[in-house]
């Protein structure tokens, strides 16, 4: 198995605007001892101030670990995109796939999602054997030891569907992925548009972090 090189750019701290402090509310940041259910971030925004905003703008939510946070781009090399949260944690984006974590702790360091990618965009993935294509992830676990997990993917079922994120509806494609490991399997689902815009995305990170949610708030 071969992963691919980190594509990583240099995260810099991001110039916080007093706009954006109203919205920065809550930092994404690895709980130390117990985990309560993440914050309602939903219930503190309002479409007026997203909408009065003057950057890119997503959500993201790390059920498992009891945090979230909204998130504005820092820095772009070629396509994997790195958003920051105000307190310097960073998470990078390939086309809206998450690649990479920092500053979480049980971070993802590396992924490899161009089978997903192609699926998703209703391509046929490279290394498609079966219905089947590759999927990679290496990854912090909670003994600081990187694991390396290689997974057998799949699309599972794809529908449309109109979803509400802080009062804006978007009509989208849904699109489920099945990810099989040797002793166990998760569930990875996709809401695109139809320009490819990946409004809204559920993925498995790791045992550690679990589920990752993003939602695409401003564009």
């Amino acid at each position: 198995m071969t992963l691919r090189a980190p594509l990583l750019p240099r995260l810099r701290r991001p110039v916080f605007r007093p706009r954006l402090a109203l919205l920065l509310l809550v930092p994404l940041a690895l709980a130390a001892c117990a985990r309560p259910a993440p914050p309602d971030l939903r219930a503190t925004l309002s479409r007026a101030q997203i909408d009065g905003f003057d950057q890119p703008l997503i959500l993201a939510e790390l059920p498992q670990l009891g945090t979230g946070a909204t998130l504005v781009p820092v820095a772009r090399n070629g396509d994997v995109r790195t958003w920051s949260t105000a307190d310097g944690v960073g998470l990078s984006y390939r086309d809206g796939l998450p690649v990479a974590t920092r500053g979480l702790g049980v971070d993802l360091m590396n992924a490899d999602v161009t089978g997903s990618l192609a699926a998703i965009a209703g391509r046929t993935p490279p290394g498609m054997v079966d219905g089947y294509y590759p999927r990679f992830h290496s990854h912090l676990d909670g003994a600081g030891q990187i694991r390396y997990l290689s997974f057998q993917c799949r699309v599972t079922a794809r529908r449309t569907e109109t979803i509400t994120l802080i009062g804006q509806r978007h009509v989208v494609q849904r699109i489920d992925e099945t990810c099989h490991l040797p002793e166990t399997r998760v569930e990875n689902s996709y809401w695109r548009g139809d320009d490819g815009t990946l409004w809204r995305t559920k993925q498995w990170l790791s045992e550690d972090a679990g589920y990752l949610i993003t939602e695409r708030l401003k564009t």
